[in-house]
């Protein structure tokens, strides 16, 4: 057999995909991996542990009529170059994405079995065409399920890096690193991989008022401003990125942040209850009800935006603080460490 993995354009996309490449890989099997040459995993071909093709496809969603047709034309073109590299006892699995699609119109063409996997709770209109032709549909959150009905639907979680899952190391080691004592609370606040200006904003108000030690992630874009206004903060530890969330997760008691897939797969892993404040533009809302879905498992508060002050955040951080251990026990439910075997296995 043998699998071609395709999913990318942004890191939600294409980090759980590379998760599976890399199970797949340890295991010896044949492998491809999709791609598209404007997104992260171009930027990241190194990583990728199997032959590789990246393709010139345009993003659908969000764009005028005319380039619209443009997009489903790249769609057209991109997957007649695939077909050929589809193999009889080929199986397709899309991450989903604008970048997904071509893999998965030459699985159709072709007649191999495809298979897809929908990271948030509102799938996407890729996921949500391509379902209808898919053999199964992996899922992150129990919510999406309702959208793929009539369909085998499969609960594994989402992927995460190996190098993520792997790296927890005792948080008293984990915060001297950070030159924080053991017994000292330690807040985390990041807005996903490209940061976020509301949650900068938020964190700076935070450790002013508080006094609290605070890490912060801001976004490449963001941090020369965010350095700036921070200069004489000594509480507040500021990173443009960190690529060793690792030691990040295991250092921090609660986090602040954005409702993504892989934000909160994450926490998971690490067990931190957190105050979630959805990006209130995602298409479908979809954070809002990843992090419902976790609040009602009892692992998190979540927050709309338009309700956030410092008066709001520092209540829900007390009311966590005042059930921390119940809701760290809550939030590890949502885990599952296997999810890249149970996937390859689902798709054997």
């Amino acid at each position: 057999m043998k699998l071609v993995v395709s999913g990318g354009g942004t890191g939600g996309h294409f980090f759980p995909a590379l998760a599976v490449l890399k199970e797949a890989s340890n295991r010896g099997m044949k492998t491809l991996y999709v791609g598209t040459l404007r997104g992260i995993e171009y930027k990241l071909k190194d990583s990728i542990p199997s032959e590789r093709v990246f393709l010139e496809v345009l993003p659908f969603s969000g764009k005028s009529p005319l380039a619209k047709i443009k997009a489903l034309i790249s769609y057209l073109r991109a997957s007649s170059q695939l077909v050929s590299k589809i193999d009889e006892d080929s199986k397709v699995l899309s991450f989903g994405g604008y970048g997904g699609v071509p893999s998965a119109l030459a699985a159709i063409r072709k007649g191999v079995p495809l298979f897809i996997h929908e990271q948030n709770s509102v799938p996407g209109s890729a996921n949500r065409l391509l379902s209808n032709f898919s053999k199964k549909v992996f899922i992150t959150f129990e919510y999406s399920r309702k959208f793929f009905k009539g369909k085998e639907v499969v609960r594994t979680g989402l992927p995460v890096r190996d190098s993520v899952i792997n790296s927890k190391i005792e948080k008293g080691l984990a915060k001297s690193a950070f030159g924080v004592k053991e017994k000292e609370p330690l807040f985390l606040f990041f807005g996903g991989s490209q940061g976020a200006r509301f949650i900068n904003n938020l964190a700076l108000e935070f450790a002013t008022k508080t006094g609290s030690q605070v890490i912060l992630i801001s976004g490449e874009k963001e941090y020369d401003v965010v350095a700036e206004k921070a200069k004489d903060m000594e509480n507040l530890h500021l990173y443009p990125f960190r690529s060793d969330m690792g030691l990040v997760y295991s250092a921090c008691d609660i986090a602040v942040c954005r409702a993504g897939a892989s934000t909160l797969s994450e926490l998971s892993l690490f067990g931190i209850p957190a105050v979630l404040i959805p990006y209130p533009y995602a298409h479908g809302n979809h954070q809002f009800y990843n992090a419902k879905e976790i609040e009602e498992l009892g692992g998190a508060i979540t927050l709309k935006q338009s309700d956030v002050n410092i008066s709001t955040l520092i209540s829900s951080i007390d009311n966590i603080i005042a059930r921390y251990r119940e809701m760290r026990e809550a939030i590890s439910t949502f885990a599952n460490p296997q999810a890249a075997s149970e996937i390859i296995e689902g798709v054997s």
